[in-house]
C-alpha cells in the first residue's frame, strides 16, 4: 500500500489525475494513474468512470491511458476522533424552508418525492492520506476512494450504495432508500417504506424495455457505518450487451438521489437547492474492464480543498416528511466523514 500512496502523492505534485478505490468487503486497494491531465469524456471506454449529478459530461479514467496498480489495505489503528462542528441555526432554517417548499410542490402533484441536499464547509486544512486510511478501515462494506483531477478537484468518500453492475450479460442493481440510526430493533415508518418503493418501481420501469428475466428481493434492512437504511436487490439479463451505457444513463439519477418524476424533481433541485452538487449523488466505478462494471453512488462524500472541506448530505423527502427530523437526518449523515477527518 506504500507504494500505491507514493504514487498518488507524485500524481498530486505534477498535476496528475488518479484513483485509489476499494470494493466493498475487499482488502485490496486498487489505483489508476493517469499518464497525462487531460480530463477525458467519458463515451463507453474502458476505466474508472466519475460523473456529476447532472447529466451532463461524464469523465474517465481510461485504462488505455494509465498504468495500474493494487496492494493489500494495510490495517492501522485508529483513534477515536470525531470533528466537531455546531449546527448552524441560519442552514437549519434554511434547510428546513426548503424542505417545506418541497412538501408544497409534492401537495401541488408536481412530483411525488424530491431528494433534498445541502452542502456544509468545515475551514480546516486536512491530511488527506491519513484520512484516507482512516476512512477504509472504518467502512469496509462501503465502496471507498480517493479521486484526483487537476481540472476537477480531489473527492473522498465511502458510499453504501451501488448503481449498477454488470458482469457479461448479467445486470445487478440496488434500491436504497430511508435512514436511521442503527440499532438492533428497528422499525420502518410508512414513509420510508414509501421512499425505498418510489425507487424499487423506478428502477424497475426504467430498466426493462433492456433487459429480461428480472428478479426482486424482498426488501430489507442494510447497515452502512452507523446507519440503516431499507434495500431491496434487482437482477436482469440484458437482451443486448451493447445497451448497459444506455441503461445506465436511463436509470441515473435515481429517485434515491433526485425524485420522482425524475424531470420535475430535477428542475426542482437544481432550481432551489441554491449551490451546485457538482459530482456529489453523481456515480463512479469501473467500466467495461475484463467485461466488468461496477458503478456506486457518490453519497457520504467530501470535497477536498486547500483550507477548508465541502461535505454534502441530502435526505428524501415525500408528503409525510417533517422538515426538523430531516435536517437532522443530514446530520446523522455527517458523522459519516467527521470521525474519519484527520487534520
Amino acid at each position: 500500500m506504500q507504494r500505491i500512496l507514493y504514487e498518488a502523492k507524485t500524481q498530486i505534485k505534477k498535476e496528475l489525475p488518479f484513483v485509489l478505490y476499494a470494493n466493498p468487503n475487499s482488502n485490496k486497494l486498487n489505483a489508476y494513474f493517469q499518464k497525462n491531465d487531460e480530463l477525458e469524456v467519458f463515451k463507453g471506454q474502458s476505466g474508472f468512470v466519475f460523473a456529476p449529478f447532472s447529466n451532463t459530461e461524464s469523465y474517465i479514467i481510461s485504462l488505455s491511458n494509465s498504468n495500474f496498480l493494487s496492494e493489500s489495505i494495510k490495517k492501522i489503528e485508529i483513534e477515536n476522533i470525531l470533528l466537531d462542528i455546531s449546527i448552524d441555526q441560519k442552514a437549519k432554517k434554511n434547510f428546513e424552508d426548503l424542505v417545506n417548499k418541497g412538501i408544497v410542490e409534492i401537495n401541488n402533484n408536481l412530483f411525488e418525492k424530491v431528494v433534498l441536499s445541502r452542502k456544509v464547509v468545515v475551514p480546516v486544512k486536512m491530511d488527506f492520506e491519513a484520512t484516507f486510511l482512516r476512512l477504509l478501515q472504518s467502512y469496509n462494506t462501503a465502496f471507498r476512494y480517493l479521486f484526483y483531477h487537476p481540472k476537477i478537484g480531489m473527492w473522498m468518500g465511502a458510499t453504501p450504495e451501488q448503481l449498477l453492475k454488470v458482469e457479461g450479460d448479467k445486470i445487478s442493481t440496488v434500491a436504497l432508500a430511508g435512514t436511521q440510526l442503527y440499532k438492533d430493533s428497528l422499525i420502518w415508518e410508512e414513509k420510508e417504506l414509501q421512499e425505498q418503493q418510489f425507487v424499487s418501481d423506478f428502477i424497475i420501469h426504467e430498466i426493462t424495455p433492456f433487459v429480461k428475466n428480472i428478479t426482486i428481493s424482498e426488501p430489507f434492512t442494510a447497515k452502512a457505518g452507523t446507519l440503516a437504511h431499507i434495500k431491496t436487490t434487482i437482477s436482469a439479463y440484458l437482451k443486448e450487451k451493447e445497451s448497459a451505457n444506455k441503461l445506465l444513463f436511463q436509470i441515473h439519477p435515481t429517485p434515491a438521489v433526485c425524485g420522482l418524476p425524475k424531470k420535475e424533481a430535477m428542475a426542482f433541485v437544481l432550481q432551489n437547492e441554491g449551490y451546485d452538487r457538482k459530482f456529489y449523488s453523481g456515480f463512479l466505478g469501473e467500466w467495461n474492464i475484463k467485461d466488468e462494471s461496477n458503478l456506486f453512488v457518490n453519497l457520504r462524500c467530501m470535497e477536498v480543498e486547500e483550507e477548508k472541506i465541502n461535505l454534502y448530505v441530502g435526505c428524501g423527502i415525500t408528503k409525510d416528511s417533517n422538515p426538523e427530523k430531516e435536517f437532522f437526518e443530514t446530520e446523522n449523515k455527517l458523522v459519516t466523514m467527521l470521525k474519519i477527518i484527520k487534520v
